[in-house]
Parts: structure tokens; C-alpha cells; sequence
């Protein structure tokens, strides 16, 4: 429903930082594996080193462990070319790994080579039928290809093997939405709230469909909810001067543009609905005739 929520934004890779290593190898006492499971790349990606440069010694786990921490280190630091050879090399060690082939996918879409992350999704869910973010990327690559039948089957099969987690619901949310269906849209964001009630995007994204279907009251409900959570948000500043204005009260559809434009000066829908306004307001002071209703903005809602 904005840009948190865009596909080719929205973040679902699980990266395995500390990609858990088994036995007490000479490098683990060295402390080669602490190196290799830290949170910073380059020194992810030195102690990883030293493992692999002794990968013999190692178990089939560990060495698959000591790919794939420093294939995620590369990836974090976008360099996705050595992320996916380290993936592939992991895959060679065990190709019954979904965790690999899941994660290679991320790598694969770092580089816009969507061919082949699609090929990953699908060894991923080919290896294990159950595994939620799998079905959720592969969703994602989908719907950027405008193939919304696809997407949903993927969503729906996410959700259905999500375990307590909000995202599947909002990205399926977000695509029911995009597709007119916003009672569905509703359920779903109201479901992610079940389990995320701060998530603001769920909240904003709500709103959206509320204000799609002319109810503005519980639109505005959930952009104030959206906005007290995060008060630089805003796409939701701009959604509820839509929904004002849709209630024609011009002067808080004023407000909340103009606050909008000063987190984000170039948000052209703010821009434009603080224009609309502005004339509206100034056609009423000069006593002219009554203003007409004012046509609804579309909501910047950037995953379109």
C-alpha cells in the first residue's frame, strides 16, 4: 500500500548470520567460528575464510555453515556475484538444503536476475513444502510480473504455513488490495495485527482499503494508529488528508499535507493534494460559489 510494502522493497531474505556449527574443531577453539558467525561482514567474511581455507577438516554441516555465513556477509555487502558462488558451493555440499537454495534466491535478486531466483524458490519448496518465506518471495517475483494468480496461490500457501508472523498476511493484504478486493485485504491486515499490533504499515495499509471502500472514519482511525507509532510516516499523513478531504474537512486535509511535505519536501501527492486544498479553501474565502466535492486523490501507493 506505499512504498514500505512495494515488492521490489519489501524485505523477506533471511539472512543466516551464525548459521549454527556442530563439534569442537580446531577453529572453533581458535575462535575462527566466533569471526564467522559475527554480525559485522568483513569480519564475517575473514573468519569464514580461514575455516574454508581448512573446509577438509570440517563436518558436511560446518562446511555448509561456513559458505553460507560468508555468501551473507558478501550479500550484505552487495557484492552478490561472491554471495552466489559461496550459495553454490554450499549447495554442492548438501543439495537437500531449501535453507540454501532459499537463500541463494535472495542473492540471485539482489542482482535483478529474476530467472534464477525463481529456479531457487522452486528447489526451496520442491525440498521443503512447508517453508513460508520461500512461497513469499517466489509470491513476490510473481506479482512483479503481474501474474496476480500465481501470487496469491504462493500467498495463500505462505500464510497457511506461517508460524505467528505478520508479514504473509500484510503482502497478501497488499496484493488482494491491488486486486479490488478489500474486505479480503482487510482480513488479512487485520489478521497481521493479531500478531504485529505496532506494525504501522498493516495499519496505514488498513486504512487504505477503508478509504477505498468510503469509509473514512475507520480509515482515519487507522492512519492516527499508524501515525502515532510513527510520526515521520508520511504516506500515512497523506492518506488521512485524503480521507479528510473525502469528509470535507479541508482544513485538517491542509494540516496533515503540509505536515507531510515537511518530513518528505518532495512527496509529489502531498504536493498536489496541498494544492487542491489550497484552492478549494481560497474559492471559499472569496464567497464564490460552493465548492463542488473534491474528486478523491489516488493514494500513494507505491507497489502499484
Amino acid at each position: 500500500m506505499d512504498e514500505r510494502t512495494a515488492p521490489a522493497v519489501l524485505v523477506l531474505f533471511i539472512t543466516i548470520v551464525g548459521f549454527p556449527f556442530s563439534g569442537g574443531s580446531a577453529q572453533a577453539r581458535s575462535g575462527a567460528w566466533a569471526q564467522c558467525r559475527s554480525a559485522d561482514p568483513d569480519r564475517r567474511i575473514a573468519g569464514c575464510a580461514k575455516i574454508i581455507n581448512k573446509i577438509g577438516r570440517e563436518s558436511r554441516h560446518n562446511k555448509v555453515a561456513a559458505y553460507v555465513n560468508r555468501a551473507s556477509a558478501y550479500e550484505a555487502k552487495g557484492d552478490y556475484d561472491r554471495a552466489i558462488e559461496d550459495y553454490g558451493r554450499a549447495a554442492e555440499v548438501d543439495p537437500n538444503s531449501a535453507t540454501v537454495y532459499y537463500d541463494r534466491a535472495s542473492a540471485w535478486r539482489g542482482k535483478n536476475d529474476l530467472v534464477n531466483a525463481l529456479a531457487d524458490y522452486d528447489r526451496a519448496i520442491t525440498l521443503n513444502k512447508r517453508m513460508s518465506e520461500a512461497y513469499l518471495g517466489r509470491a513476490l517475483i510473481y506479482r512483479g510480473k503481474h501474474e496476480n494468480v500465481k501470487a496469491l496461490a504462493d500467498l495463500d500457501a505462505a500464510v497457511a504455513n506461517a508460524k505467528k508472523t505478520a508479514g504473509p498476511f500484510v503482502a497478501r493484504g497488499a496484493l488482494r488490495h491491488a486486486m479490488g478486493d478489500h474486505d479480503g485485504a482487510i482480513k488479512d491486515f487485520t489478521e497481521a495485527l493479531k500478531y504485529d499490533p505496532k506494525r504501522s504499515v498493516a495499519l496505514n495499509d488498513r486504512g487504505v482499503c477503508y478509504h477505498g471502500k468510503g469509509d473514512y472514519d475507520h480509515a482515519i482511525s487507522d492512519f492516527d494508529a499508524a501515525i502515532k507509532i510513527d510520526p515521520k510516516y508520511a504516506t500515512a499523513l497523506v492518506n488521512r488528508a485524503n480521507s479528510w478531504l473525502g469528509k470535507t474537512d479541508f482544513e485538517r486535509a491542509k494540516s496533515d499535507y503540509q505536515a507531510a511535505l515537511a518530513i518528505k519536501p518532495d512527496l509529489a501527492p502531498a504536493k498536489n493534494g496541498l494544492d487542491n486544498v489550497t484552492s478549494i479553501l481560497a474559492k471559499k474565502a472569496s464567497g464564490g460559489a460552493a465548492a463542488p466535492a473534491p474528486e478523491q486523490p489516488k493514494t500513494p501507493n507505491d507497489h502499484n
